[in-house]
């Protein structure tokens, strides 16, 4: 039997004030609100990449529009569904996994430089795997899939804090279900970690799915406005 691969992506439309709050200070709240639109544009074009597979954006926020211009050719744009962040993915993957045969992946937008591999390891995983999870730095995790819907992976979790990829396990293992780590990476929502990023692009170890162009410009922007490069 064939398979249907999904991608959901989740993003926040870019609002100055409303993304990458705790870039705020040292950054603005216009700079940091144009490194997110940066990171958007530099994780769709790479993204854009993956062969055979259905995605959608998952946005939150009122216009949409931004988001529009920028995404993915053949992406469906849809809104995020839910009180909390737990039933925004529960939502999400009950209508990607809408379909018989799907195997469902969603990540987010603070890594603009995930692995393109590790997402097509999750898909390759996800064939005898219930559950793949991508473990963040930061207590949480960069990616999900799933292969069939399990509600009580969303529900009551402690969402924000650095429980959440240990409680996400604890109910996967409360539930008998399979799972498949994948190795370690890291979001970008702290000066450190946006440091780390720039450091990885500056020693070019991006991997060769591309540069990230649009935060490069964002970069020099920055450092050309602070008078430190």
């Amino acid at each position: 039997m064939g398979y249907y691969k999904k991608l959901g992506v989740f993003v926040k439309v870019p609002v100055e004030g409303q993304v990458k709050t705790r870039l705020v200070p040292p950054l603005s709240n216009g700079e940091a609100c144009e490194l997110y639109g940066a990171f958007l544009k530099d994780l769709f074009a790479r993204i854009a990449k993956i062969k055979k597979v259905s995605g959608t954006i998952f946005y939150a926020g009122e216009n949409p529009e931004p988001i529009r211009a920028i995404s993915p050719a053949g992406y469906l744009l849809l809104p995020q569904v839910g009180t909390n962040l737990g039933e925004r993915l529960q939502n999400a993957f009950a209508k990607l996994l809408e379909d018989e045969g799907s195997f469902a992946v969603i990540i987010g937008t603070d890594s603009p430089d995930i692995p393109l591999s590790a997402i097509k390891r999750a898909y390759q995983k996800l064939k005898h795997k219930d559950v793949v999870l991508g473990p963040s730095a930061d207590g949480g995790y960069y990616l999900i899939g799933l292969r069939a819907l399990f509600p009580s992976l969303f529900e009551k979790v402690q969402w924000g804090e650095d429980t959440v990829l240990r409680e996400t396990l604890d109910r996967i293992a409360s539930e008998n279900l399979s799972l498949s780590l994948l190795p370690l990476w890291y979001d970008v929502d702290t000066m450190r970690s946006l440091e780390h990023l720039e450091t990885m692009m500056l020693a070019k170890r991006i991997e060769k799915s591309g540069r990230l162009t649009a935060i490069e410009s964002v970069f020099a922007k920055i450092h050309k406005r602070r008078g430190d490069r």
